[in-house]
């Protein structure tokens, strides 16, 4: 299992992918996610301490994932 210091879930892409950069710079391992699905997927095989979670993610709402987290 890896452990990042921080998951981005955001469906911006160039915002999260920039920002995902911009802290793995500075020593913070990060890793991006576009969607619900795909947070939960990260789950299943990696563990972090941070997550930055949009409100709005497409289909579904940062709100809902943060409940079933």
């Amino acid at each position: 299992m890896s452990v990042y210091d921080c998951l981005i879930v955001d469906d911006e892409e160039a915002l999260s992918q920039s920002t995902c950069e911009y802290f793995n710079m500075f020593g913070l391992k990060t890793f991006w996610v576009a969607d619900e699905k795909s947070c939960f997927d990260f789950f299943a095989q990696n563990q972090t301490d941070l997550i930055l979670l949009d409100i709005n993610l497409g289909q579904s709402s940062g709100f809902e994932v943060c409940k079933k987290l």
